[in-house]
């Protein structure tokens, strides 16, 4: 009868210490945060130029262009994308009040925008603000 017990017992223990291992587990977590493939970085500004440091990847087979745009003198910049991840830096004209630079990375179906919108004060203050667009 003692062994009996001594056995229910045991049991008991290894069930309980199995249940309080089990809600000690984390829960593992799948998501993988991919890079985005457009990267634009506002550098600041020289004497009449705007300065923007570029890096762009693409691991697709498609071939890939990037484009920069002006909203009022449409696209002044084509290139078809090469295998190198080396950040670039343009160096692109300020063209008067409300200019909005466009750059876009078209990867097959897919089209990655940055949008910047350049307004300057009286005070020769340049404000640039970023937005992303993802075209699918």
């Amino acid at each position: 009868m003692t062994k009996l017990r001594n056995i229910a017992v045991a049991f008991a223990t290894i069930v309980i210490f199995t249940n309080i291992t089990n809600a000690q587990t984390p829960k593992a977590s799948y998501t993988v945060n991919a890079q985005e493939p457009l990267q634009v970085k506002y550098l600041g500004d020289e004497v009449g130029y705007l300065l923007f440091e570029v890096t762009l990847q693409s691991e697709n087979e498609a071939k890939p262009l990037f484009v920069i745009s002006d909203k009022n003198e449409g696209e002044f910049f084509a290139s078809p994308l090469t295998t190198s991840v080396k950040p670039r830096t343009f160096k692109i004209e300020k063209r008067g009040e409300d200019q909005v630079l466009n750059f876009k990375l078209v990867i097959g179906k897919t089209a990655y925008v940055k949008t910047f919108a350049v307004n300057t004060s009286t005070i020769e203050r340049t404000v640039v603000a970023e937005r992303d667009i993802t075209k699918l």
